[in-house]
């Protein structure tokens, strides 16, 4: 009798990095440093560690540069696009913005590259843009779950890009 494989909740599919432009195509192990956010290239992965990264940036031959999700913000090359939209929005606007901040760093404990490149607002709505199209979606199902509303994901079949609408 075959049992099913169960995963944990921390458990994420890989993504199709394949299509992005930004990230590293050097898959062997060598480790480098990102000198803006101070994250870790290490064994094909990068890392959120402090400790690691001043422990490597006194090596000379450690490789020094810009992680993807930095380049991203630089050039401003979204990912994802999340709209938000209508009266409860303009009501709950302090803890709708803390809710995305809060889904940004559960997601970077997951991947250090998912990133919020900016929140603007325009008229009587609001755009989040992120690095990658996974966390746009994390946090249009955040929004769903905290405060309902309708939302609708619209996936590019050229490009690496996701639009997420919430109106309520």
């Amino acid at each position: 009798m075959k049992t099913k494989k169960l995963y944990s909740s921390t458990h994420r599919k890989s993504m199709d990095t394949s299509l992005d432009p930004y990230i590293l195509m050097k898959r062997n192990n060598h480790m480098a440093v990102c000198t803006k956010c101070h994250i870790v290239y290490f064994k094909k992965r990068w890392y959120v560690d402090e400790d690691l990264y001043q422990q490597k940036i006194m090596l000379k031959k450690i490789e020094r540069v810009i992680c993807p999700a930095c380049r991203k913000i630089k050039d401003n090359y979204p990912g994802g696009i999340v709209r938000l939209r209508g009266s409860f929005l303009r009501d709950h606007k302090e803890e709708i913005i803390n809710l995305i901040r809060n889904e940004e760093e559960r997601a970077r404990g997951f991947n250090p590259l998912e990133r919020i490149i900016k929140i603007s607002e325009m008229n009587k709505e609001m755009e989040v843009t992120t690095t990658n199209e996974k966390l746009a979606q994390r946090i249009g199902k955040s929004l769903h779950k905290a405060c309902q509303g309708k939302v609708d994901y619209k996936w590019s079949n050229d490009t690496k890009l996701l639009r997420v609408d919430w109106e309520r």
